[in-house]
């Protein structure tokens, strides 16, 4: 398929993978001349109707999300062929399941920043009433940019719909289905239960903490029975015992403990509660924040979390708009092992760094030959007015010194 132009838009350049749904190829916009990432269904799998509508529901759902932490889905559409079609944003980087595999585990402070970014794409996607189903290491992407990394959520195609697009009949989902991947599903999703929603997801990103922070998964089987069984009726090992060289807080073990629990209401109520709730624990500041609220947590006073859900809001809202506002540049190498992921290996869009920005240094006060010390410490208003006085007393100085001159003569 190697040069192959799709809808009359795109030329494929290369492929980059295949995966059960299909293939994920490199391609270039034949207008713009920019890459993107073109994912395409599967000959065999189309023949599938409810195969087939899940591949068009993950275009559909995705582009519901103004996140800049979902990747971002450009188009959507039929083949020459028939067979639909999804353009996405190209994004140079690797999953969270490449570095696992290549370092066994990650730090406290390198996970509290993926539980940030991920929780951003989790608060927008369950505010559309979306509930991810499948949140997995090889489903979060390290996107590198210039100034840093930003994280992603990768693939809806088993989203389910809460609102009333699973009513008007695009959710295919059913009682009794088992979607997603065994080791990260929640005990509910793990009964087939239709009543599944975003709570699903945090408990999915709960098992995705533990494997970063002790290298393995808490639920393992050599069959899917016993480890539904061990799911629902076994609690998670502790972190410690898991990792004992990790050293993790006391604090990160209570966290882990809510998140996992088997009953949903005794999770934590929302993305933003779990990921606010990990930052605090974990004693590592929010990756993402910007302004006054920056920083490592601090009271949890009811003013205070107003300020940090702002900042919370506003920095993916920035990172969003810097994410629309360039193309992506030339192509790169996809590193081993990401190929069967959506996303092209190219360097992605310019995205809002995901550092706070150093805070910037009062301006020095204007020196005085006359007190400058009353000048300098004066508040800017009352500086204001001295500096107004100072100058009408010059300008007064020198008419009289011209009009002495001219009496003189």
């Amino acid at each position: 398929m190697e040069g192959q132009c799709i809808a009359g838009k795109y030329r494929l350049a290369r492929l980059l993978g295949k995966g059960g749904m299909g293939s994920v190829w490199l391609a270039e916009h034949l207008s713009l001349r920019t890459p993107v990432a073109i994912k395409l269904i599967d000959v065999e799998v189309a023949k599938n109707a409810s195969a087939r509508a899940r591949f068009d529901r993950e275009a559909q759902l995705a582009a519901r999300i103004r996140s800049a932490h979902v990747v971002k889905v450009l188009d959507h559409g039929m083949t020459d062929h028939g067979l639909p079609y999804i353009a996405m944003e190209c994004l140079a980087g690797e999953t969270l399941r490449d570095r696992l595999s290549a370092r066994g585990r990650i730090t406290l402070s390198e996970t509290a920043k993926i539980v940030s970014h991920v929780c951003r794409a989790l608060a927008r996607a369950h505010e559309a009433g979306l509930v991810h189903r499948d949140i997995k290491p090889e489903n979060i992407f390290m996107a590198r940019e210039d100034d840093g990394e930003i994280v992603k959520i990768l693939d809806f195609g088993v989203a389910k719909a809460t609102d009333a697009l699973s009513i008007a009949g695009m959710d295919p989902t059913r009682t009794g289905a088992l979607l997603g991947t065994p080791y990260y599903m929640s005990p509910e999703q793990a009964k087939g239960l239709k009543s599944v929603d975003y709570r699903s997801d945090l408990w999915s990103l709960g098992i995705v903490v533990f494997e970063c922070l002790t290298g393995q998964r808490p639920f393992t089987a050599p069959a899917l029975g016993p480890l539904i069984a061990k799911i629902l009726g076994t609690p998670a090992p502790a972190l410690s015992a898991a990792a004992p060289s990790a050293r993790i807080p006391a604090e990160v073990e209570a966290w882990m403990r809510k998140a996992l629990a088997v009953d949903p209401d005794a999770r934590f109520a929302s993305a933003r509660e779990l990921a606010e709730a990990f930052m605090v624990a974990s004693g590592t500041a929010d990756s993402m924040e910007r302004g006054p609220s920056a920083g490592l947590p601090g009271a949890r006073s009811p003013s205070a979390a107003g300020s940090r859900a702002e900042a919370w809001d506003a920095a993916d809202t920035v990172a969003l708009a810097s994410n629309d506002a360039a193309p992506p540049a030339a192509a790169a190498t996809l590193p081993a092992g990401a190929a069967t992921l959506a996303v092209a290996a190219v360097t992605p869009p310019a995205v809002a760094p995901s550092v706070p920005a150093a805070p910037r240094a009062p301006a020095a006060p204007l020196a005085s030959a006359a007190a400058p010390g009353a000048v300098a410490a004066a508040p800017p208003s009352v500086r204001g007015l001295i500096w107004a006085v100072v100058v009408l007393g010059i300008a007064l100085l020198a008419v009289g010194g011209v009009l002495a001159a001219t009496l003189l003569r």
